[in-house]
């Protein structure tokens, strides 16, 4: 009973004084990639995760092209979860003002050269893992529990404005 006791006080007080790693600069113009499921699909006002391309190639690079380590990375696998779907890497290039960082905070803040979320599609912890969703502007790694990439919020229709390039997990993976 007692060690029930002290795991529900660490449980409780874990958020209590947490502090956020500062998050990186994002420059005028860059390349997103929003990683999904083979099937999934997104419509005009659809609110997409993405990170930096640049960040996604050089988790690849460091996790040695594992899949299972890189979607464990970006939160789409739990710890212990194996990849049974197949996954796809849709990139676009953006402009930062399309993007907004889903974080706790004041909503419209600028961190780092982009605003926090304002609204609830937008916000951190809509639609994605649980336990992925660190509230400070980046994933957390649900393999190493650790710090993950930055991640952004996007709407499809200001994502697809430059156009866009699918290209299946694999050869994502193969091509770092």
């Amino acid at each position: 009973m007692r060690l029930l006791a002290v795991i529900l006080m660490a449980s409780v007080f874990r958020g209590v004084g947490h502090a956020c790693e500062p998050v990186a600069e994002v420059p005028d113009a860059l390349q997103v990639a929003w990683v999904s499921k083979v099937p999934a699909t997104a419509s005009n006002q659809t609110w997409l995760p993405v990170v930096q391309l640049g960040e996604l190639r050089s988790l690849i690079s460091r996790s040695t092209r594992d899949s299972g380590t890189v979607l464990r990375a970006l939160g789409l696998l739990g710890r212990v979860q194996k990849p049974r779907a197949a996954y796809k890497v849709t990139v676009f290039e953006v402009p930062r003002s399309t993007l907004c960082r889903p974080m706790h905070g004041v909503p419209g803040t600028v961190v780092a050269g982009v605003p926090i979320c304002d609204t609830p599609e937008q916000r951190a912890g809509a639609g994605v893992r649980a336990g992925s969703y660190s509230s400070c502007g980046y994933g957390t790694d649900l393999g190493a529990g650790v710090r993950g990439l930055d991640v952004f919020r996007i709407r499809w229709a200001d994502a697809v404005t430059k156009g866009f390039c699918v290209l299946p997990w694999e050869r994502m993976l193969a091509e770092g």
